[in-house]
C-alpha cells in the first residue's frame, strides 16, 4: 500500500483487511500476511497522528477519520 494514500482510502483497506480476519487482533497478528499486518497498523497510526493534530489545532477535523461507527 502505497504511502500517498489519503485516509479515507487507507481506512476501507484497513477495514476490509480487518474484517476478513473478524475483526480479531490475535487472527490479525498470527494469520494475516506481513503486507496485510502493516497497512492495518499504518492506518492505526495515521488516524492516531491526525487525531492528536486535531486536537492540538494543527489539523481541522476529518468528518472520515471522525466517524465513530464500526
Amino acid at each position: 500500500m502505497s504511502q500517498a494514500l489519503d485516509l479515507a482510502t487507507q481506512r476501507e483497506h484497513a477495514m476490509a483487511i480487518a474484517a476478513k480476519y473478524d475483526h480479531s487482533h490475535f487472527k490479525l497478528q498470527h494469520e494475516a500476511t506481513s503486507e496485510e499486518l502493516k497497512a492495518v497498523l499504518m492506518y492505526v497510526a495515521n488516524e492516531a497522528n491526525h487525531k492528536q493534530r486535531v486536537i492540538a489545532g494543527l489539523d481541522k477535523a476529518d468528518t472520515v477519520v471522525d466517524k465513530q461507527s464500526e
